[in-house]
């Protein structure tokens, strides 16, 4: 996720794996980690415990990929969504 090499629609239709670089969730825009992370509508429910525990700060990739406060939200938000399903069995 950090290097934005993530199984996620722009990355894999840059490596001609998926048909579109839009996110399957909501539609409206690529998938790249950044919308994935923050901005896709469609997951807000599952950034609520970020957002109450970290503030503004959960809004920042910086924070939400480096910082070890975060690692345990952001694992739980990677399991919520399910987004990972096929890549990650266990998230």
């Amino acid at each position: 996720l950090r290097m934005g090499h993530a199984p996620l629609n722009k990355h894999l239709h840059r490596l001609k794996c998926a048909d579109s670089p839009v996110c399957g969730a909501c539609e409206m825009e690529d998938e790249t980690v950044m919308h994935y992370l923050i901005m896709c509508p469609v997951y807000e429910r599952f950034r609520a415990p970020l957002q109450a525990e970290f503030g503004i700060d959960a809004k920042s990739i910086h924070f939400l990929l480096t910082d070890s406060k975060a690692l345990k939200y952001l694992l739980r938000y990677m399991g919520a969504t399910r987004r990972f399903k096929a890549e990650f069995r266990e998230l």
